[in-house]
């Protein structure tokens, strides 16, 4: 075969032969996107600068304009070829089946590629076989602590972009800082919240500086425990934690004594007085060593055969008779229940304040007794421990008030009558009364004179049975007046020096009454001289006897005539005590010192009486003679009511009512002066004062 045969052939075979080489377009088209970090692979080269940030993932995002059809690619920081720069390219080539019209989008992330973006941008592009396009896009947040997490305001999710450990992903520490952005703070420390340490020291939990949380307590300090006070430790307890800097009265230091053998008793500790009670007091083992308790002895008064045991105020012994006799109790308060720690066994009552019967827990107090019918009185009346369980239908015990009168009127006296009734009286001759039953007062017409000029109406007393009024004003004259009338009158004058009544008693004589009050020689304040009188509620004038030359008389009351006081005075305090057998004063000469004039009297029976005056004076009468008591204030007292040793109540200037309860002193304020108090026990107190207020406790009745 000649040689251009064989070329010739060789061609034809060549023809024959379909070439399967892919184009370099075809490779492009099946790649998508390419490889991250490969630039150079595709039809679409998608360069992204980042300003002010680094991204924790970038998203690309390739749409098909004709179809819909997408592709997307995400590179997470730190991958291979990944997020290391402010520039970031990658290249893409559409699959076969796309067309060349293609929306290319990015996406940075804060974190994952998911959620919120912290910024996007897209763009429509038309590839070109066979070449290379590049298409630039610009993201931006900002990232100023260069944490990797963008600001919030820049759309990222860094809470503080001024510190680069506060981000979202964070350790959160205990530092008041929300460190993982997660817009708490300290969550899961429990901060503020209550701990004690191993000592039983009560604190809170608080950061620390490294960040950790602790329990922030006092350091405690070692003490022995002195729960009675006498200065020795007990003797059966160690060294007490104590939480603060200065020592409780109950706690002592370690370098007291440690001997203490009833750290209940502040009378029982070595070289203690031994006294007979039943108690180690100088804590060498032995009891009332002594005192010969336990052996007979012969009753001095009754001559009954007993035991010696301990007297009540553990100097000595008494002679104890057999349980057959009946045990007296001392009753001070005259509610017919004894003391419950003072008992005496005797054939006969050792005086006529001794009752058969124990059971008063607070035996100054009348209204408090076992078994006594419980109150609304903030007072544990029936001696169960607790009070006023059941009785306040209104809520806590308070001085519920009203306006009475105009606002301009001052009720200067109140006086009780019958089950519930109440008469007050005041300036320009102001009249109201609360029959039995009402709830509120009426108050009556008249000006109480012969003039058209009313006059002020300083005291009131009311029969008990027949709700009668008996009034004195301030111009010279006493008043009667019944529940039903409009009229006050009978009207009588007084007659004599001392004209000018301040105040009014009586006491019920069937319908009738015995009725005596204090008067003075002026009605101003510079009044020098004091009076009496005595009126049956006729209407004969009754003349004023003169009794002080030291002021005027301001306040009278009594239980009897038998046991009635008048009080008042000019520099210094005096008290006159009525005679009903003579039917005359006569000045009291056990009054102490006091450092004004009284003002307000008030008798609770035959061996008790309080009176109040300028200054805080309060003083006490046992029966005998006045004492100073304790003052419940310095200010001026004007008015008092007791009902017994523990249970006393004063008025004072500057509109303050005072309570004694056998402890302490309380104080309750009113909005203006008050003038006068009246009660027939502690759940039912009035008060009357300016402008126009009356007040009942514990509460206005219904």
């Amino acid at each position: 075969m000649s040689r251009s045969r064989a070329v010739w052939v060789s061609l034809l075979a060549l023809s024959l032969v379909r070439c399967t080489v892919p184009s370099l377009e075809d490779l492009w088209r099946e790649r998508g996107f390419c490889a991250v970090g490969n630039e150079d692979c595709g039809m679409l080269r998608i360069h992204v600068d980042l300003r002010g940030f680094a991204p924790g993932c970038l998203r690309f995002v390739a749409q098909d304009d004709a179809s819909g059809a997408e592709l997307a690619l995400s590179i997470p920081r730190g991958s291979d070829g990944g997020i290391a720069a402010t520039r970031v390219t990658q290249g893409f080539s559409p699959p076969k089946d796309w067309g060349l019209t293609v929306r290319a989008s990015v996406e940075a992330f804060a974190g994952a590629c998911e959620g919120m973006p912290m910024d996007s941008s897209d763009q429509q592009v038309t590839l070109k076989e066979g070449a290379t396009l590049d298409v630039n896009f610009l993201l931006e947040a900002t990232d100023a602590d260069q944490d990797g997490h963008a600001s919030r305001e820049s759309g990222g999710t860094d809470c503080d972009d001024t510190r680069a450990d506060v981000h979202p992903g964070a350790t959160e520490l205990c530092n008041g800082v929300d460190d993982n952005c997660d817009v708490r703070v300290d969550e899961e420390f429990g901060v503020g919240e209550g701990c004690a340490s191993a000592e039983g020291c009560t604190g809170v939990r608080a950061c620390q500086p490294d960040g950790t949380v602790a329990c922030q307590v006092p350091v405690a300090q070692y003490a022995w425990a002195d729960e009675d006070g006498d200065g020795h430790g007990d003797v059966k307890r160690g060294a007490q934690p104590v939480c603060t800097a200065t020592l409780p009265p109950n706690r002592i230091p370690t370098s007291a004594p440690h001997d203490d053998c009833d750290d209940a008793n502040a009378g029982a500790y070595p070289a203690a007085i031994e006294r007979c009670n039943g108690v180690d007091d100088n804590c060498n083992g032995d009891t009332d060593e002594g005192f010969f308790v336990g052996t007979s002895c012969v009753e001095a008064d009754g001559g009954c055969y007993g035991v010696r045991a301990c007297n009540a105020g553990g100097t000595g012994t008494v002679c104890q008779l057999p349980a057959n006799f009946p045990t007296w109790y001392p009753d001070d308060d005259d509610d017919s229940f004894g003391q419950n720690d003072a008992g005496v066994v005797a054939c006969a009552p050792p005086t006529e304040l001794f009752v058969d019967r124990s059971g008063d827990c607070d035996d100054g107090n009348p209204f408090i007794y076992s078994g006594a019918p419980e109150l609304c009185d903030s007072q544990d009346n029936d001696c169960d421990g607790t009070s006023d369980e059941g009785t306040c239908l209104s809520g806590s015990p308070r001085w519920g008030g009203q306006n009475v009168g105009d606002g301009g009127t001052r009720w200067y006296g109140v006086s009780q009558y019958n089950d519930g009734g109440v008469w007050i009286v005041g300036s320009a001759s102001t009249r109201a009364v609360k029959v039995p039953g009402s709830s509120s007062f009426t108050v009556l017409p008249g000006a109480c004179t012969g003039s058209a000029n009313p006059v002020d109406v300083l005291g009131v007393w009311a029969h008990p049975q027949t709700g009668t009024a008996y009034m004195v004003t301030s111009f010279a004259s006493v008043v009667r007046q019944w529940p039903s009338s409009d009229d006050c009158s009978p009207r009588t004058s007084l007659v004599g020096s001392t004209i000018y009544a301040n105040d009014i008693h009586g006491f019920a004589m069937g319908t009738n009454a015995e009725l005596h009050g204090v008067t003075a020689d002026t009605n101003s304040p510079d009044a020098s001289v004091g009076g009496v009188f005595l009126w049956d509620g006729g209407l004969p004038p009754y003349v004023v006897s003169s009794q002080s030359a030291n002021g005027p008389l301001r306040g009278i009351h009594g239980v009897s005539p038998n046991t009635m006081f008048a009080v008042g005075g000019g520099d210094g305090g005096v008290i006159f005590r009525y005679s009903p057998a003579s039917k005359s004063w006569s000045a009291d000469a056990t009054v102490p010192g006091a450092t004004g004039p009284l003002n307000g009297v008030r008798v609770v029976n035959s061996r008790l009486a309080y009176a109040v005056g300028d200054n805080g004076t309060l003083l006490v009468w046992n029966g005998t003679g006045w004492s100073h008591h304790t003052s419940p204030s310095g200010l001026d007292l004007t008015d008092v009511l007791a009902f017994g040793r523990n249970s006393i109540y004063v008025l004072s200037e500057m509109g303050r009512a005072h309570r004694y309860d056998g402890r302490q002193w309380s104080t309750q304020m009113f909005v203006g002066p008050v003038y006068d108090i009246e009660g027939t026990g502690p759940e039912d107190l009035w008060i009357v004062g300016y402008p126009g207020t009356v007040f009942h406790y514990p509460s206005w009745p219904n």
